[in-house]
């Protein structure tokens, strides 16, 4: 069956000032299905925000594609004209932004807010849409809804904003929503509390959700499937508990050992022995032969420098860019 969305094989570059160029993504591919939970981990500069902008064709200026497609139900978003991609963006796909306190006006009422979406993607009247932002919202907040409506961004919270911020995303009933660190500001009950959300959702409207971040224990137990990125590659890839528990590239490994853990950081103020991955990430505005990870790997092998490893299965039933595994 054909995936909700598919990539293939989608290089990004980005220009730089001084002529040279950033490989921010390098033959990425990847597929969701409907309905689907996608988690994308990694270290910042691994390359995860820029797959979520490609998903919706969001690129900065200085960004320039270098071969790939990006297909919506068998449509490639790449090749669309502007006045195309405003359709589908909102309605088909949505994305929730980091900081929701920059993302809302802050002169605006949040419930207006919504309803502008409403009105930018259908032909409802101003009645009907007031309507369907305030039964959105009573899923959302409850008793607090009517309230939540007629505020202003900063006279809410942290959470209660990202929750607008994510009823603006879902208001058009998209069937995909990129969520790029939707958690990051948040502490962690109200990190929790989001996650429940989105999985309501999820199951409610059938909705896939690629889900951007760092921190891999917010992935557990939420996702269904999970993809590791290392220097714009993804090189992990499989079912999330099993990745999580049993990962098997020596990255994602890597990234396991160096989770903080509570006794860590009783026994260490300073955090002077939490354990980090040793060595730094690649410069991406070098082409780099072999696998990037080489110069940080305590396993590396010779053929680790030499070429970059393909897909392999591994013990865990994912698919490992590693030669431990054949490459």
């Amino acid at each position: 069956m054909e995936p909700l969305l598919e990539v293939r094989d989608l290089s990004v570059r980005y220009q730089m000032r001084d002529g040279g160029e950033v490989f921010a993504l390098s033959e990425t591919s990847l597929r969701i299905e409907s309905g689907e939970i996608v988690g994308v981990l990694g270290e910042s500069g691994s390359g995860k925000s820029t797959l979520g902008a490609s998903l919706l064709a969001m690129f900065p200026r200085n960004a320039a594609i270098h071969g790939g497609a990006v297909l919506l139900q068998g449509k490639n978003l790449l090749e669309l004209k502007r006045n195309e991609l405003a359709h589908v963006r909102g309605s088909r796909v949505s994305l929730i932004f980091q900081e929701p306190g920059v993302a809302l006006h802050p002169t605006m009422r949040v419930g207006l807010q919504i309803e502008e979406v409403l009105k930018a993607h259908t032909s409802e009247d101003k009645a009907a849409r007031r309507r369907e932002v305030r039964s959105l919202l009573d899923s959302i907040f409850g008793t607090e809804a009517e309230r939540v409506y007629a505020s202003y961004p900063h006279q809410l919270s942290g959470g209660q904003r990202q929750r607008i911020a994510i009823a603006q995303a879902i208001v058009c009933k998209p069937s995909l929503l990129i969520a790029d660190e939707p958690t990051a500001s948040l502490d962690s009950v109200t990190q929790r509390e989001i996650l429940e959300l989105l999985k309501r959702l999820q199951k409610e409207r059938n909705l896939a959700i690629l889900f951007i971040t760092h921190a891999l224990e917010l992935l557990n137990g939420f996702a269904d499937r999970v993809m590791v990125m290392y220097a714009g590659e993804i090189v992990e890839e499989g079912e999330a508990a099993k990745v999580l528990r049993f990962p098997q590239h020596p990255y994602t490994q890597a990234l396991l050992t160096c989770r903080p853990r509570l006794e860590q950081i009783k026994n260490s103020p300073n955090k002077a022995h939490i354990p980090v991955i040793p060595g730094d990430a690649p410069d991406l505005s070098a082409k780099f032969l072999g696998c990037a990870f080489a110069p940080r790997c305590p396993e590396k092998m010779q053929i680790c420098s030499e070429r970059m490893p393909e897909f392999s299965n591994a013990g865990n039933g994912a698919k490992v860019r590693c030669f431990k595994f054949g490459g």
